[in-house]
């Protein structure tokens, strides 16, 4: 198989959660540092027009946002599992309130204190990401947030007084979706106070932290690019005969991001599932690339 790429940067906490993966299946991987704003010179001829980080890269296939890169580093590596004692479901669901509300409660709380010396030009490229909404206004948030991270981390210490992880004794993907989000109070000392007045997530956290990253080397980014124009595409075609809107291969489509960078991808349907939808492009660099999406989280349209 193809190394496996992952497109980054350090202090990305969606990053952190899938390194957190990594290094519990022990997969080797490269990594290839992105820049945090836009321009992205040399991301966006992987992901035709997506800008969010990470995206994982196999060859001339690439994975767009987590809930689909975790499904395939699961499905190359299923072991040591991610879902201990049967909690798929469990996992998956605990892995969006994570992303959609406990990731997005601490953000208003650690660029309260931030958002002075952060710099202008991230302010003005998190306001573009959120379709012309003033980042900067985000600290208005942060009273309410703090309740929300709060009664979040309470939860938690709940579950960790009585076992070592979320869901039990063994680690899981409840455990990368909710470390990544105290991970990210790090940030600011402030924010994370609020953590280490938990005593039994701090322990957890700490346990966690200490998985490091797996087996991983840098890669530039121009070699990553290289790997991709010299690669084919290794996805098959393939149909949800159950899906509800009649998505078939071969329909052209774009695929946009729901909730932020609302960047559409514009391709033809390759393979399509309950979880994810796969289109292929042309690039003028790289030649045919297919991105891959979840469905959850995404919009898919005609184009």
């Amino acid at each position: 198989m193809a190394e496996i790429i992952l497109h980054q940067y350090v202090n990305s906490p969606f990053s952190e959660k899938i390194r957190k993966i990594f290094a519990h299946k022990k997969v080797s991987w490269r990594s290839v540092e992105q820049p945090v704003i836009m321009p992205k010179p040399k991301l966006i001829p992987l992901t035709g027009g997506y800008r969010r980080i990470p995206v994982m890269q196999i060859g001339a296939d690439v994975w767009c946002d987590t809930g689909v890169i975790i499904r395939k580093i699961d499905e190359l590596y299923p072991e040591p599992t991610i879902y201990p004692d049967g909690t798929e479901a469990a996992c998956h669901m605990i892995n969006l309130f994570a992303d959609r509300r406990f990731f997005f409660s601490t953000t208003p709380v650690i660029f309260e204190k931030l958002a002075a010396v952060i710099g202008k030009d991230f302010l003005e490229d998190r306001s573009k990401m959120m379709r012309g909404a003033n980042f900067e206004e985000i600290t208005l948030l942060a009273p309410d947030a703090r309740n929300y991270v709060r009664a979040y981390l309470d939860n938690l210490e709940r579950s960790l007084a009585k076992r070592p992880f979320i869901l039990g004794n063994s680690f899981s993907l409840a455990d990368a979706a909710c470390f990544h989000c105290v991970w990210f109070l790090r940030a600011e000392p402030t924010a994370f106070s609020l953590a280490q007045k938990f005593p039994s997530v701090m322990k957890w956290f700490e346990r966690i932290d200490a998985m490091g990253y797996g087996d991983v080397k840098p890669m530039d980014p121009d070699e990553a690019l290289k790997i991709a124009r010299e690669s084919t595409p290794a996805t098959t075609p393939g149909a949800d005969h159950g899906d509800p809107n009649g998505l078939k291969p071969g329909m052209r489509v774009s695929v946009t991001p729901e909730d932020y960078g609302f960047d559409p991808v514009t391709g033809v349907v390759v393979t399509s599932s309950i979880h994810e939808i796969a289109v292929e492009r042309e690039d003028p660099q790289l030649g045919k690339i297919v991105n891959h999406f979840p469905k959850v989280g995404f919009r898919i349209s005609a184009a």
